[in-house]
């Protein structure tokens, strides 16, 4: 965990750190204002947003792909304690989460490199159950990055949408040969896709962003108010680092993976199936496989 982290990263990284933190507090704040009068972004303060369990489920996948695409074992281990917050009637843990979140962030942009967690909370002072931020965190055994991803879980279950057949073959084929994930339907543009995304409540949405009806765009902005599990976009038209990639992370886009031009090509699983695989896996909370897997 002492390795340093490339400062230009860092420096990417901290603010969009900071803007999911302030709106993951928000969420559990009653007029929509984080606890130092920050709204998310877009929204103003006072006015009301997509808030609940499924809104801070979406936040908490958001900054998990974050924190698994820049390699920070810390930040993952403290969002590992994340799932027992959603289960509390007006989601009073999630303030002190979003702090514990920022705090730590800033700490590993002060030292250039990613820092072991405080010790974890005395008995006297952690609360029932793990329901706390922060309860039973460290680095022993069973509270390390995916220390709740064990053989016996049940497969991630994909919806894969793009107007391509010939790309949806190609996305499928190539989560289809990790046994992590099941790819359970497709769509061929973006109100079909919103439609499957209701009907099947997939935990992992690959979605392309130019489609006919309603693009990909469109598609998570309504996924950020209703939908469910995590999104990667997998198009040409949002390389990473673009406006367009920018906007889609802006939306809760877990990852953008480019997809090379001529969508058609025979070698395409080759030449990009790795980088749309490492995506998912990240975007599912999975560990990245070894180089030989």
């Amino acid at each position: 965990m002492s390795a340093s982290l490339d400062p230009e990263l860092l420096e990417a990284f901290l603010p969009e750190w900071r803007q999911g933190c302030a709106a993951l507090a928000a969420l559990a704040a009653p007029d929509g204002v984080g606890p130092e009068g920050v709204a998310p972004e877009g929204v103003a303060p006072g006015s009301s947003f997509p808030s609940g369990p499924a809104a801070a489920g979406r936040v908490l996948d958001q900054l998990r792909g974050m924190a698994a695409a820049f390699g920070i074992a810390s930040l993952l281990a403290l969002l590992e304690e994340a799932p027992p917050l959603l289960e509390q009637p007006g989601l009073p843990g999630l303030p002190g989460l979003a702090a514990a979140l920022a705090a730590q962030a800033e700490a590993i942009g002060a030292a250039g490199m990613d820092l072991p967690l405080s010790a974890p909370p005395t008995p006297e002072a952690a609360p029932e159950a793990g329901a706390g931020v922060g309860a039973g965190v460290g680095m022993g055994a069973g509270t390390g990055v995916g220390a709740h991803v064990c053989e016996a879980a049940p497969p991630r279950r994909v919806l894969v949408v793009d107007d391509s057949a010939m790309m949806r073959r190609l996305v499928r084929e190539t989560l289809s040969g990790d046994p992590a994930f099941q790819v359970v339907g497709e769509a061929a543009d973006g109100r079909a896709a919103l439609e499957a995304i209701a009907a099947l409540h997939p935990d992992l949405t690959m979605l392309d962003i130019e489609m006919p009806l309603l693009d990909g765009i469109g598609v998570l902005r309504a996924w950020a108010l209703s939908g469910h599990g995590a999104v990667v976009v997998v198009s040409s038209a949002a390389r990473p680092g673009s406006e367009l990639a920018l906007r889609a992370r802006r939306l809760g886009a877990a990852a953008v993976v480019g997809k090379p031009s001529g969508a058609f090509s025979p070698d395409l699983r080759d030449r990009n199936g790795a980088a749309i695989l490492r995506a998912a896996r990240r975007a599912a909370g999975l560990p990245a496989l070894s180089a030989g897997a």
